[in-house]
C-alpha cells in the first residue's frame, strides 16, 4: 500500500510540472500562499475558523504566519488598512454584517489598541462595539466577546512530505513516514476572535455563509478566505491575488472550470462529478448552521478549531489517493473558553 500511494503521489507531483498547474502547490493553507500577501504577513489570512460555542457562533481568524520569525506579532496600523469578518444571512453570497477590526499604532510595549465595529451593510449603518488593548479579552457592548492578539498558530500539517511530494521539491520525505513532522508546531500567529449570540447573526436564517477579508488603504482587496486552502490547492501562482480579489459571488463563474480541471487531473472524477464537488468547494465561504454541532470534515458546517481538514481535502482531491499526512491533531491542546486557541509558544 505505502509503494502505491508513493507511485500516485509522485505522479501528481509530475502531472503538475508537466502541465504547469500550481495545483496542491508548497504553500500550506494559506500561509503566505500568494505573490501579494508575501509583502505583509500582517494582511496575510491563514485560516477562518467558525463555530457554536451554545447559543454564541464564533468568527475566527489568523494573521501572520510564522509569527515573531517570518512576520509581525501585531497587526497592520496604516490608515486604511482593514481586517473583517463578513457574514451572509439571506443566502445571496453578499454581506449582510461585517465586523471590522480597526488597530491602532503599536506602543512601546508591543500592545495596540484595537477597535470592533459592526456594519449593517444594507444601510451602512456602522457602530464601534468593542475597543481596548491586544492580547486581552474584551467585551462586547451587544454580548459576546473579542479578543486580537498573539496565539498558538492551529493549522497542523506535515508541510515538508507536501513540498517533496506534491510540490515538486523531490526531497525524499514522503506521507505518513515514521518522521512525519507538524510543520507548525510551536510556531505562533496573530489571532482575531469574535463571539456574539448567534440571533445577531441569522435574522431568522438556518445557515450563514462567512468568510474574512483583509484590505488595503483605498479598499485595494489583499486577502480573502473561506474554506481551508482552495487558494492554495486549486489556483496556480500567477492567478492566486486574482482569486483573493473576487468576491464569493463570482467565485463559481470565475474559478469553476479551474476546480473542476483540477479535480479531473488529481482525482480521476469524470465531468459530472468534478462539477458536483466544484459545486461543494465553490463559493469559498464557510457555511455555517448555529444550531448543529457538525464541522467541516464530512458534513461542511462551518470549520472547528481541532478538525483535520488537510486529510479531508486530500482525500477529496486525490479521490483517496493521498488519505492524508499522519499529523492529526494539534501541538498544543484548545481551550474551552474564549479565545478558544492555545497560549502562544
Amino acid at each position: 500500500m505505502k509503494k502505491i500511494r508513493t507511485l500516485v503521489v509522485m505522479t501528481i507531483a509530475a502531472l503538475s510540472m508537466v502541465l504547469g498547474l500550481a495545483a496542491l502547490s508548497a504553500g500550506a493553507a494559506d500561509h503566505l500562499d500568494a505573490p501579494l500577501v508575501q509583502t505583509d504577513g500582517r494582511l496575510d489570512i491563514n485560516d477562518v475558523y467558525t463555530f457554536a460555542h451554545g447559543e454564541h457562533t464564533v468568527l475566527a481568524m489568523t494573521v501572520n504566519p510564522a509569527a515573531g520569525v517570518l512576520s509581525p506579532t501585531t497587526l497592520r496600523s496604516n490608515p486604511g488598512s482593514r481586517y473583517e469578518m463578513l457574514i451572509d444571512n439571506d443566502g445571496d453570497l453578499k454581506a449582510d454584517i461585517a465586523y471590522i477590526i480597526r488597530p491602532e499604532k503599536v506602543r512601546a510595549n508591543g500592545q495596540q489598541k484595537l477597535n470592533l465595529y459592526r456594519k449593517d451593510m444594507e444601510t451602512g449603518k456602522q457602530r464601534r462595539i468593542a475597543a481596548g488593548m491586544s492580547d486581552t479579552n474584551l467585551s462586547i457592548k451587544t454580548g459576546g466577546w473579542f479578543y486580537a492578539g498573539l496565539r498558538d498558530d492551529p493549522f497542523f500539517f506535515d508541510l515538508q512530505a507536501f513540498r517533496d511530494q506534491v510540490g515538486g521539491a523531490g526531497g525524499s520525505r514522503t506521507f505518513c513516514d515514521a518522521d512525519a513532522v507538524d510543520f507548525f508546531a510551536g510556531l505562533n500567529a496573530t489571532a482575531i476572535v469574535i463571539e456574539v449570540p448567534s440571533d445577531q447573526l441569522t435574522d431568522g436564517s438556518d445557515t450563514i455563509n462567512v468568510w474574512a477579508r483583509t484590505s488595503m488603504r483605498g479598499g485595494q482587496p489583499f486577502d480573502r478566505m473561506g474554506k481551508p486552502a482552495l487558494n492554495t490547492v486549486f489556483i496556480d501562482s500567477a492567478n492566486k491575488d486574482a482569486y483573493n480579489s473576487t468576491t464569493p459571488a463570482n467565485d463559481l463563474s470565475a474559478w469553476g472550470d479551474r476546480f473542476a480541471d483540477v479535480l479531473m487531473l488529481f482525482g480521476g472524477y469524470d465531468q459530472a462529478t468534478a462539477d458536483t464537488i466544484t459545486g461543494l468547494l465553490l463559493p469559498d465561504v464557510l457555511a455555517l448552521n448555529p444550531a448543529s454541532s457538525d464541522g467541516f470534515v464530512g458534513t461542511l458546517n462551518g470549520r472547528q478549531l481541532a478538525e483535520d481538514v488537510i486529510d479531508f481535502e486530500l482525500t477529496v482531491v486525490t479521490n483517496g489517493g493521498i488519505p492524508g499526512d499522519c499529523i492529526d491533531s494539534n501541538d498544543k491542546m484548545f481551550m474551552s473558553d474564549f479565545p478558544y486557541m492555545a497560549d502562544p509558544h
